[in-house]
């Protein structure tokens, strides 16, 4: 029986995906560059951290790793906080999960401090039993060991937990 939902947070609750494919074109934008055609490709299945990384490497930035990073998040934190709605039908499913006694864990790639503020934003941090980003723990989306450290922290069995996921290297 399903007792629970770890739930990925952008493109799946969040309208959010072309933040994601924007912001380090943005990021690069601001300090003269252009992007490669492949970049957005190249960064989808890589962590905030990992992106940063490539980006200073690959474009050759000045700044640390830790200054570049927090350029994005400038940018990323503007786009959450002013440009991105909820997907249709999120608020009832949620609201529907939590009325059948559902455990909900948010699973995202998004910083913890942002994570946070997206969903007071939208009213929605409530709902979660358990929130759960990448820079919480050494685990990423490529494998399924996180999913199974989601269903831990939900007191779950993996197979009582629904992975509700829209990127397909997660899948």
């Amino acid at each position: 029986m399903i007792k629970g939902y770890i739930i990925d947070m952008d493109g799946t609750i969040l309208d959010s995906m072309k933040i994601w494919e924007n912001a380090a074109i943005i990021l690069l934008k601001s300090k003269g560059i252009i992007a490669d055609n492949e970049l957005v490709k190249i960064l989808a299945p890589l962590s905030i951290k990992e992106a940063i990384e490539y980006i200073k490497n690959k474009y050759h930035l000045s700044e640390s790793v830790s200054e570049i990073q927090n350029l994005f998040l400038d940018i990323i934190e503007y786009y959450y906080l002013n440009n991105v709605n909820l997907k249709p039908g999120v608020n009832k499913f949620i609201k529907k999960c939590v009325f059948l006694n559902k455990k909900l864990c948010l699973l995202t790639a998004n910083h913890r401090d942002l994570t946070i503020k997206i969903l007071t934003k939208h009213k929605l941090i409530s709902y979660f039993d358990q929130i759960i980003t990448c820079d919480d723990t050494s685990l990423t989306k490529q494998n399924c060991t996180i999913y199974k450290f989601a269903s831990k922290k939900l007191n779950l069995k993996i197979n009582e937990c629904i992975v509700i996921e829209d990127a397909l290297h997660a899948i």
